[in-house]
């Protein structure tokens, strides 16, 4: 079974730290997203799903192509296999509108900022470090 999922790589462009929540079924650190609704676009399931899974408003980073009322593009479009069958991920980078205190949801069981250092150390997929390197290099101008 196929399933579209949108997610939302969150960089504080002050400490360049993103934001993960600790995922209950993986046990691995994951940026937020999730399902994309009936009827909903990709980009209202990240902004959306942000904010459920850690109670931080967002703003999507990216380019309108070609026409300013267009969506914006993705950075990537990610193929995940699980048990259930493929999770097709729109991922987006963005960035925190609000710096309230965070919110943990049901399908967490920590959330925390976290600089690419600290990922180093952490129980991650290897993509959200690639994601990570990809937006601070395109997005914040640093070199790795």
């Amino acid at each position: 079974m196929r399933h579209f999922c949108a997610s939302a790589y969150i960089i504080d462009p002050e400490t360049k730290k993103i934001l993960l929540v600790k995922h209950k079924k993986y046990s691995r650190w994951v940026q937020p997203g999730g399902h994309i609704e009936h009827n909903e676009f990709p980009e209202e399931a990240a902004v959306r799903e942000a904010y459920e899974e850690t109670g931080i408003k967002i703003k999507l980073l990216g380019e309108r192509f070609p026409r300013e009322d267009d969506f914006i593009t993705p950075l990537g479009v990610q193929k995940n296999r699980t048990e259930t069958g493929i999770h097709i991920d729109f991922i987006y980078p963005a960035i925190p509108l609000n710096h309230k205190e965070l919110v943990i949801s049901d399908e967490s069981t920590n959330i925390g900022w976290f600089t690419r250092e600290q990922l180093e150390t952490m129980n991650v997929f290897p993509d959200i470090k690639i994601t990570m390197d990809c937006i601070l290099k395109k997005y914040f101008n640093e070199v790795e």
